[in-house]
């Protein structure tokens, strides 16, 4: 769980290499399916916070839901950065 806590750090950097890091070769093998997807989870959360909504809605698009399904917290941070973009015409289209 080493990996989920740096994205708590709010370090958007980190989390950008950290994800890289665990891309490479097959080192996400080290995480179970609930591991891989709570990290998914932070990160994408992570990136809600810190990130350019076109940034955020392009992650998005190529983690959901091949490589996480959204919780109601994700969607809960993506409506938040949504509004906060000024961008509420997109939901329907992340809907």
């Amino acid at each position: 769980t080493g990996l989920l806590q740096c994205c708590d750090l709010k370090d958007i950097k980190l989390a950008y290499q950290l994800n890289k890091a665990m891309e490479k070769g097959d080192n996400w093998k080290f995480l179970d399916v609930d591991q891989l997807n709570g990290y998914w989870s932070r990160f994408f959360s992570l990136l809600c916070m810190m990130e350019q909504i076109e940034v955020v809605l392009k992650w998005y698009k190529e983690m959901s839901p091949s490589l996480f399904y959204p919780s109601p917290k994700n969607i809960l941070d993506l409506l938040q950065a949504l509004d906060a973009a000024n961008q509420l015409e997109v939901i329907p289209s992340v809907w």
